[in-house]
C-alpha cells in the first residue's frame, strides 16, 4: 500500500446511528437522574407551646390596628422556620377581636374586609403557607392605612 491510500471512514469512525443512540442514552441517564425521590423530614417539629393569655388587649382601634399589622408581619417567618405560629395567630386574632367592634361600628364593610385578611393569616398557619401570611400583612397594612387615614 502506498502512503497516500484512502482511509475507509466506516471502519475507523462510529456510525451516525451509533452516535445518536449513545447521545440518547446519555440524555436519558442525566435527565432522569434529576427526578429524585421527594423526602419529607418528619423530625421537624414545632416549638413547644407557651401559654398565651386569653384576655383581649385593650385600646382603641387606632392603637390596636398598627399592633395587629406588626404582629401579623411576624407570622410568615414563624411559618417558614417551624416557629410557634399558632400562638402568634392567637395573638393576631385577639388583637383583631379587640378592635373589631369599633371598626364594625364605624364601617361594617371594612370589618368584613379585615375578617377576610385575618382568614389569610389563618390559612397560612393551618396549611404552612408563608405566602398567605405575607398577603395577609399586605392587606392588613392597606386596610389599616385606609381606616386610620
Amino acid at each position: 500500500m502506498s502512503a497516500l491510500s484512502p482511509v475507509r471512514a466506516s471502519s475507523s469512525l462510529p456510525s451516525l446511528t451509533t452516535m445518536f443512540k449513545t447521545s440518547l442514552v446519555l440524555v436519558a441517564l442525566f435527565g432522569l437522574s434529576s427526578c429524585g425521590k421527594t423526602i419529607i423530614d418528619t423530625t421537624i417539629t414545632e416549638a413547644p407551646n407557651v401559654a398565651v393569655t386569653t384576655t383581649l388587649p385593650t385600646g382603641s382601634a387606632a392603637e390596636l390596628l398598627p399592633r395587629l399589622v406588626a404582629e401579623a408581619g411576624k407570622l410568615s417567618d414563624l411559618i417558614g422556620t417551624a416557629g410557634n405560629k399558632n400562638d402568634q395567630l392567637q395573638l393576631i386574632n385577639n388583637l383583631w377581636a379587640a378592635a373589631r367592634a369599633e371598626v364594625a361600628a364605624a364601617d361594617a364593610d371594612s370589618a368584613d374586609t379585615f375578617d377576610a385578611a385575618i382568614e389569610l393569616c389563618t390559612k397560612g398557619t393551618k396549611f404552612n403557607r408563608p405566602a398567605d401570611a405575607d398577603r395577609c400583612v399586605r392587606n392588613l397594612t392597606a386596610l389599616t392605612t385606609s381606616y386610620l387615614g
